[in-house]
């Protein structure tokens, strides 16, 4: 199995791991269990640093075109939504319901994203 091939497998797992954590500590309700926030956060810092390491190297082996740019741009702005939602719903003041249901819809977008970004980076290799 080559490097690239680890990396998304790591990146697969990854989410797995955020899905699955997200939705127990939805189910758990707050206060939030501090191991298995401590792990979705962390795990999610993990993937972010991951791909980027992945997009600078891409980067310095071939240009990005701008479509490759635009998916990145899109990709990043997902993971700083998702990010930004979760980090308001861990917060002890009550927030408005469409945080909680942006931090249900965002994920999956930023998966979806991320596929489609690490399609453009990678189809050439």
């Amino acid at each position: 199995m080559s490097t690239t091939q680890l990396r998304i497998a790591g990146v697969v797992l990854s989410f797995v791991l955020i899905f699955l954590s997200g939705i127990w500590l939805g189910q758990s309700g707050k206060p939030y269990g501090t191991g298995v926030f401590t792990i979705h956060k962390l795990v999610g810092l993990a993937v972010g640093v991951l791909l980027a390491v992945m997009v600078y190297q891409t980067h310095k082996a071939t240009p990005l075109g701008s479509v490759e740019i635009a998916a990145i741009v899109v990709t990043v702005l997902f993971f700083v939504g998702t990010v930004a939602a979760g980090g308001l719903l861990s917060i002890e003041l009550e927030v408005p319901a469409f945080v909680g249901k942006l931090h249900q819809v965002l994920p999956i977008l930023t998966v979806l994203s991320t596929a489609g970004t690490l399609y453009l980076l990678l189809r050439g290799k």
